[in-house]
């Protein structure tokens, strides 16, 4: 009787990745937090390993380009909203208000970090987050009128509207020259990334998560000539 050779295993890339847990209490902050964030990653992920790739393959290609391409994207929302935030805990602290808003329904997001693009957007969520409950606060105390908190609620929200579509849409880019440079090995990365943020979605879903949809969907009514 003839025994069964085992079959050799394929050889697995060992990939570093965290582990990345936000807890957002605004709308404002909590509407990217779902279905966009896992837009967003996928996205991230895809420009990362396909600009890392593309340069090992084309010489021509230049990963540098991209990766500060995307940092400098990035970095003009961070100054942004820390700019606005200093500028609110300025505005509280001349107050004699020390308590900030507290919220009845945060949300807690966990996800894997796989990129350092990653953890900087889910560091400027948070961000972005305290800058809306500062204007909160100063509004519940009567600071700021509700005409003038919710136009800043809006303008900041489009804000990082246009910065999440634009990174999302560096990543339908690459994932474009992914599948044009015919490299295996770069789409089979994009697959197993993008099946998984599909699970993680179901999970969600099933585990009773209903995406917040908030008044306007920012992302998808911004026109495409808004998008920097």
């Amino acid at each position: 009787m003839a025994t069964t050779q085992p079959q050799p295993t394929k050889y697995q890339y060992s990939k570093p990745s965290l582990k990345g847990k936000m807890v957002l209490n605004t709308e404002q902050a909590k509407f990217f937090a779902g279905n966009r964030f896992d837009s967003l990653m996928t996205a991230l992920f895809i420009i990362d390993v396909t600009s890392r790739k593309l340069a090992k393959n084309l010489k021509t290609f230049d990963h540098k380009a991209v990766v500060d391409a995307v940092s400098k994207k990035i970095e003009r929302m961070e100054v942004a909203v820390r700019d606005e935030s200093e500028r609110m805990d300025t505005l509280l602290k001349s107050l004699g208000i020390k308590e900030l808003a507290g919220y009845s329904s945060p949300l807690t997001r966990e996800f894997e970090i796989t990129s350092p693009e990653i953890k900087r957007m889910s560091s400027l969520l948070q961000a972005f987050d305290h800058l809306i409950i500062q204007v909160d606060t100063a509004w519940l105390h009567e600071k700021i009128d509700s005409s003038e908190a919710e136009e800043f609620r809006a303008n900041k929200s489009n804000q990082m509207a246009r910065l999440i579509r634009s990174l999302v849409g560096l990543g339908q880019s690459a994932r474009a020259k992914a599948y044009a440079s015919k490299v295996a090995e770069l789409q089979e990365d994009i697959e197993k990334a993008e099946a998984k943020v599909s699970a993680e979605k179901e999970e969600r879903e099933a585990a009773g998560h209903i995406e917040p949809e908030g008044n306007v969907d920012a992302l998808d009514s911004l026109p495409e000539e808004a998008v920097a």
